[in-house]
């Protein structure tokens, strides 16, 4: 490939994911003195807002040095929204941006991804007033988390819905593990706390979920013993579900586990790269293939969505897909020198 091909291809990456940056941006409500300000709904200009996908689109925005404020302010909503219990419902905002909430898809995994966002944010910024003055409603968030807990260490999905989810129990991983590091750096003595509960749900995923006779885990538990078998061939959630451990940190994308898992999605679902409408795209597999230092297949996700989901205006391209696309470009350009600068 010519240098000038590989300056095209890098350029053609930043613009994607500018031009991305900005679509989510106009998801974004912006009405000071609004309740609804700083609420980042699922498209632009409506107001169905599913704070788990907001948390994404969120963490994307913080890849734009200009769109920091933006993420505090979706951050504040957030909070200010918070039920009695540390949970959060989805909110739906009229054109009059008056509310009518429904009930969340989850609340663990709401809760997760959103102390993973503040942490990043608190990296990306170093933003500490602004943790220190909202501790009291983060600890609150983690707190739900807590309160989902299992015996063996899993967290329900809702607290009315007694199902844990191994997607959902890798991001309330990170997401204890991430704040019980800020809190660390803050010097708070509940970071132990919130530590020792990551690391007891970590344990609980590898004794209650993986399988080791069919080397892959079972993408739920109900109950004390219940659990479905696990179908490879099944996109959703059986084969879907056993990126998660590698996406969040759990085991490492190079390991003997993380290597065979990446295989054996590959092998049951290689068509994964030309996921076509009306389904949706799932570029968090493009995002997942990079952390495999699957670059090329990672950049041939992006480009195919570009051309299927983004030039087209599709329906199902929404916040929470835009997010794994800024993310992905974002990986693929502060890699560059590992797949477009060597030879092959």
């Amino acid at each position: 490939m010519a240098c000038s091909n590989l300056f095209e291809i890098i350029q053609a990456l930043k613009n994607n994911m500018a031009a991305q940056i900005g679509w989510l941006k106009g998801c974004q409500i912006l009405s000071p003195g609004s309740s609804a300000d700083g609420a980042i709904g699922r498209y632009p200009d409506q107001g169905w807002v599913m704070p788990y996908f907001a948390n994404f689109a969120a963490m994307a925005l913080l890849e734009d040095v200009n769109a920091h404020h933006l993420v505090e302010r979706y951050l504040n909503w957030y909070l200010a929204n918070l039920e009695d219990d540390g949970s959060i419902k989805d909110y739906h905002y009229d054109e009059n941006l008056n509310a009518k909430k429904a009930l969340p898809d989850s609340e663990d995994a709401y809760a997760g991804t959103y102390l993973s966002l503040v942490a990043t944010y608190h990296e990306h910024t170093q933003h500490t007033n602004w943790v220190i003055k909202n501790l009291p409603s983060l600890k609150k968030v983690a707190n739900c988390i807590v309160n989902l807990t299992d015996r063996d260490g899993l967290t329900f999905a809702l607290a009315k819905y007694r199902v844990k989810y191994l997607m959902d129990n890798c991001e309330v991983y990170r997401g204890l593990a991430d704040f019980a590091r800020l809190l660390d750096f803050l010097g708070d003595q509940e970071a132990s706390f919130f530590d020792a509960r990551a690391k007891a749900l970590a344990t609980g995923i590898e004794k209650a979920l993986w399988d080791s006779r069919q080397s892959c885990y079972h993408p739920s538990k109900t109950g004390w013993w219940l659990r479905p078998g696990v179908n490879l061939k099944k996109f959703y959630p059986d084969a879907t579900c056993q990126i998660f451990p590698v996406l969040y940190g759990l085991i490492e994308p190079g390991s003997d586990r993380g290597t065979n898992l990446y295989e054996l999605f590959n092998s049951n679902h290689p068509d994964w790269l030309t996921i076509k409408p009306p389904d949706y795209p799932w570029v968090i597999l493009g995002y997942y293939a990079s952390l495999h230092g699957d670059y090329k297949r990672a950049y041939e996700k992006l480009h195919y969505v570009r051309e299927e989901y983004i030039a087209t205006k599709s329906g199902n391209w929404f916040c929470a897909e835009a997010a794994f696309f800024v993310l992905t470009c974002a990986r693929l350009l502060q890699r560059s020198g590992a797949w477009l600068f060597t030879r092959s």
